[in-house]
């Protein structure tokens, strides 16, 4: 009989879309030694995901391991040049029904996988364990821990028993999110003025990228000391890419949407590999400030925004049984506007030790992940070391292709070099 698993309604939200990414370059070995990697990790259990088939429908997922390797495949090698392009057509290559993918095109590694089975931190953890070169290397300490397939309860209840005074005022600015400056509704970015002029769309996702210089993460902790105290160094990248666009002559809607991570309302000894993220729409935020998306940031953090975001989201779910990222537009307006969406997983300090074989600048961790309206403009980030990886995901049938990169270019040079002149060091 087929094992199943119950889904919880986070990953629902998101089985019906994909997280597609690259790594490398690494010593992944061979196919084979990927495959039988892939198929140990997954031949642990329902609650490593890999072995899962998820369902848009259903929340009783079958727990197939065996079938894993069916969809690991090797390529023709790649260079780094040619990344984002074979990244986008790997991506559009996605089989709704195929939970994982993999592909090895010599020392890069593409993953392609069902959301519904985890958030950002999932890839990173796989890629972690595949790129390490070391003979039998063991499995990751977590695939043989406890791991928490539904968080929610768990992390209200810690952060409410914390933060008792603050429960009222998040609920108040859930509830009545018109008179606060952010709404909790979705990722997808607060509603703008709508354009006069619309024409005939469907989705056409694209992908442009860019490594920022050694020691960036360094010098925007030296920047904030006279600038900015306090602030985090996911807002000023924030700002600088909004800079970017900016300076690029994109018309750039005065608002911006976050992605966050909830496990922060977890007990740290908590382990969740399933979806526990939350997007926070920002209205009338100037999202090239740092300081106005710093404070935007750490007051939603410090409220609980996030987790009442989850929570709403959950129940929103169990009522509609739809998911929320999927495309649903028919048409595009003529003159868009850019709404910048941010995924900032941090540094990822997994990734650092592992087998890579070129030098910092010269390395890759990209990431498409289709927007789902068609001014949205999805910007993904990872930190290894002092090296900030930026991936920009886009319908090219809206924004030009290669104005998007120019717009990356500018971050790949200086990010620091963006930020408007009252907000540069005198």
């Amino acid at each position: 009989m087929t094992q199943t698993y119950r889904a919880s309604s986070l990953d629902m939200l998101r089985s019906d879309s994909r997280i597609v990414t690259v790594l490398g370059p690494a010593d992944f070995g061979d196919l084979t030694r990927v495959q039988s990697r892939v198929l140990a990790l997954a031949s642990v259990g329902p609650a490593t995901r890999l072995g899962l088939h998820a369902q848009q429908f259903s929340a009783a997922w079958a727990f197939e391991p065996d079938r894993v390797v069916e969809h690991i495949t090797e390529g023709p090698s790649v260079h780094h040049a040619q990344l984002a392009e074979r990244l986008t057509e790997f991506a559009h290559e996605s089989v709704v029904d195929i939970p994982v993918r993999i592909r090895l095109d010599g020392r890069y590694l593409f993953l392609d996988l069902n959301h519904g089975l985890g958030d950002a931190l999932l890839p990173v953890d796989l890629f972690a364990y595949l790129a390490d070169a070391s003979p039998n290397a063991p499995l990751p300490a977590w695939a043989g821990g406890a791991v928490e397939g539904h968080p929610l309860r768990k992390a209200l209840l810690h952060w409410a028993v914390r933060n008792p005074r603050k429960i009222v005022d998040t609920i108040y600015g859930r509830v009545f999110p018109a008179l606060t400056p952010e709404s909790a509704e979705s990722t997808e970015g607060p509603d703008t003025a709508s354009p006069t002029a619309f024409r005939p769309w469907t989705p056409s996702a694209a992908v442009a990228v860019a490594v920022t210089p050694v020691g960036t993460t360094d010098a925007i902790r030296r920047w904030r000391i006279s600038n900015l105290p306090g602030a985090s160094v996911s807002a000023v990248m924030c700002a600088a890419v909004s800079a970017a666009f900016v300076r690029t002559s994109f018309s750039v809607a005065r608002s911006a949407g976050f992605l966050f991570d909830c496990r922060r309302y977890l007990p740290p000894s908590t382990t969740v590999l399933g979806n526990f993220a939350a997007g926070i729409g920002f209205t009338d935020i100037d999202p090239t400030s740092p300081r106005e998306v710093n404070d935007a940031l750490s007051g939603a953090i410090d409220k609980g925004r996030p987790i009442a975001s989850a929570t709403i989201s959950t129940i929103k779910y169990k009522r509609e049984q739809r998911a929320v990222s999927g495309v649903f537009d028919d048409r595009a307006p003529v003159s868009p506007n850019v709404d910048l969406m941010f995924s900032d997983v941090g540094r990822v300090r997994q990734l650092e030790p592992v087998s890579w074989v070129a030098e910092p600048a010269d390395r890759a961790f990209f990431v498409i992940a289709a927007p789902g309206s068609p001014e949205s403009v999805m910007i993904t980030m990872e930190t290894i070391d002092s090296v900030v990886f930026v991936s920009a995901s886009f319908h090219d049938n809206v924004f030009d292709s290669q104005t998007v990169q120019s717009a990356l270019d500018l971050v790949a040079a200086d990010p620091l070099a963006l930020l408007a002149p009252q907000e540069k060091i005198a």
